[in-house]
């Protein structure tokens, strides 16, 4: 791996895609078309077929975005961090201005079919990739690296947090640790940012009343199914229901009307009753192999910028579907988050392909053997 910089000796592009990676997201959209039928099927608020039709439409144009993210020199991206890092934070404040409010939460744009934040996450790793990349060695300077990173990693966290997206801020902010510690900081500044993050976590948590009551429900998730844990006990019911093999794509049951937000939140539980152990643990299987793929193109990346960058949307989207899996199987407090490429919804879609676009573009971009 060289320095930032567009390189002159690199293979013509573009080179063969990452086959192994595109196996990956194809099975996981084909996973997520055929449960978001059977989804689809317990909404009685519309009609199943339409909902299904606007859910290969968001497909369509994650793809989309996908093509172009992988056909847009990723080098390029080093002039445009800092615009897209602005428009992000404008973004930000107009839903906290102008947003649509649904579930007592402020998040979303245009009569709330669009999520900035998803976006943002996104523009996020693409800006503190480049910062990471030009600062080299300074990173590990207390003045010149954990001070302005932190600064520029709260605000948007912040941001978020507001909204209030207490999940999506803490995946943004465990990604920049991560990123920042592969950078080369010094294990003080990374012990100092985790301890920070860490700190202010718990401040937010014991703050918040809701906040609270999720982190002590999940405690009691399994033996109390009227309190806040009812959804995670559903979930669990759901995942034990479908013992091994599943009882049959489209022939759960619990998704009419006793696993809430079955289409997106939860969808892996519907996994566990239509598909059994056996289609979650595909389902697992693939995350694993996406996240092989996304760190080996982030350790060939010709550039550091490119292997910040790759490894960057890697963790966006492993920490992603960890999370939701997590939740899904009360072995973490709930929160709503999708599962990438599976889950119902457009601005998730679109990003998450989006960044498998970016993947694609740093992997054909290698230097010569």
């Amino acid at each position: 791996m060289t320095e930032i910089g567009r390189p002159s000796s690199r293979r013509p592009y573009p080179a063969r895609p990452d086959y192994w990676l595109l196996v990956v997201v194809a099975a996981l959209l084909v996973m997520g078309i055929a449960e978001g039928y059977s989804a689809a099927l317990a909404m009685s608020s519309q009609s199943p077929l339409r909902m299904w039709a606007r859910h290969l439409a968001w497909v369509a144009v994650g793809l989309l975005a996908m093509v172009a993210m992988a056909r847009f020199d990723y080098h390029r991206f080093q002039d445009l961090a800092a615009p897209l890092m602005f428009l992000g934070i404008l973004a930000l404040v107009a839903v906290l201005v102008r947003g649509h409010v649904s579930f007592g939460a402020r998040r979303w744009l245009l009569e709330g079919s669009v999520q900035p934040s998803e976006a943002v996450k996104l523009v996020l790793v693409i800006y503190v990739a480049y910062w990471l990349a030009t600062k080299g060695p300074e990173i590990r300077h207390v003045t010149y690296g954990l001070i302005p990173y932190s600064l520029i990693v709260g605000l948007v966290a912040s941001l978020v947090l507001v909204q209030p997206d207490f999940s999506t801020a803490m995946l943004i902010v465990g990604v920049a640790i991560v990123m920042f510690f592969a950078a080369g900081a010094s294990v003080r500044g990374l012990l100092a940012a985790s301890l920070l993050a860490a700190t202010t976590g718990a401040i937010l948590v014991l703050g918040s009343s809701y906040r609270l009551e999720r982190v002590l429900s999940f405690r009691t998730a399994l033996e109390d199914p009227l309190a806040a844990g009812y959804q995670v006990r559903q979930a669990v019911v759901a995942l034990g229901s479908g013992r091994l093999t599943g009882r049959g794509l489209g022939q759960g049951i619990l998704k009419f009307g006793w696993l809430p937000a079955a289409h997106n939140d939860s969808i892996f539980a519907l996994v566990g009753e239509e598909l059994g152990f056996v289609g979650c643990a595909l389902t697992l299987a693939l995350f694993v192999l996406l996240g092989w793929r996304g760190l080996k193109i982030a350790l060939a990346a010709e550039d550091a910028f490119g292997s910040y960058l790759a490894l960057g949307t890697t963790l966006l989207l492993l920490g992603q579907a960890l999370v939701h899996m997590g939740v899904v199987t009360a072995t973490l407090p709930f929160t709503g988050m999708t599962l990438p490429f599976v889950s119902y919804g457009g601005s998730s879609m679109v990003s998450s392909l989006a960044g498998v676009g970016i993947l694609f573009n740093i992997s054909g971009h290698r230097l010569e053997a």
